[in-house]
């Protein structure tokens, strides 16, 4: 495994190194990345996601390490000036909905797999939302036998906001299965949309 250490560099830098350390590997050989500022981090993980490159990520304290695997992906011709973000959003200023238990439509097992998937991936580029609510079928994610409930209450212990609909779930009959989150109402959820800076549904 290979090592980059690009520590206390400012934007466009930590991108032109990962992606000339990138070039540089060999097959089967992966590659650490050590940053210690978070936007840097959103702009490497952004970079990498557009990409199809697999990467996996540990933070301790300030330092966050990102480990790279070597990918026949062509990114010679990215201009990863195009990542660069520097001045990016109140990271809490934002409410997810999702207004059923699946992301997108087509396959419903493919729908509930990436719930999971968006939600871990908020998660670990340190984006958590303000609030997440839950409505209609959505619902569902947050009774006692959803499979995105651990996750949910790391959510909750985090101090993000989790709001289910009550008519929702008195509809569906399972407002005794909740097990995460509180029961709101119409008003509540309407304001949390409103005084949100941006509303991201599912």
């Amino acid at each position: 495994m290979k090592t980059l250490d690009v520590k206390g560099l400012a934007c466009p830098m930590p991108l032109i190194k990962t992606k000339k350390a990138l070039q540089e590997l060999e097959k089967d050989e992966t590659l650490k990345v050590i940053i210690d500022n978070d936007t840097s981090v959103s702009n490497v993980l952004h970079f990498l996601y557009d990409n199809d490159i697999p990467v996996t990520q540990k933070k301790e304290g300030g330092i966050t390490e990102l480990t790279v695997n070597k990918t026949d992906a062509d990114i010679d011709d990215v201009e990863v000036e195009n990542y660069c973000e520097i001045d990016l959003p109140v990271t809490n200023d934002f409410v997810l909905v999702f207004a059923k238990n699946k992301v997108g439509e087509g396959s419903d097992e493919l729908g509930k797999m990436l719930v999971g998937g968006f939600l871990n991936t908020f998660k670990e580029m340190d984006r958590l939302p303000k609030k997440v609510i839950f409505l209609n079928s959505g619902v569902f994610l947050v009774l006692n036998d959803s499979p995105v409930l651990p996750i949910l209450k790391e959510y909750e212990k985090s101090g993000v906001e989790l709001l289910a609909c009550g008519a929702c779930l008195d509809f569906y009959e399972r407002t005794k299965d909740i097990a995460v989150g509180r029961v709101s109402n119409a008003y509540d959820i309407l304001n949390a949309t409103l005084d949100a800076g941006k509303v991201v549904s599912f």
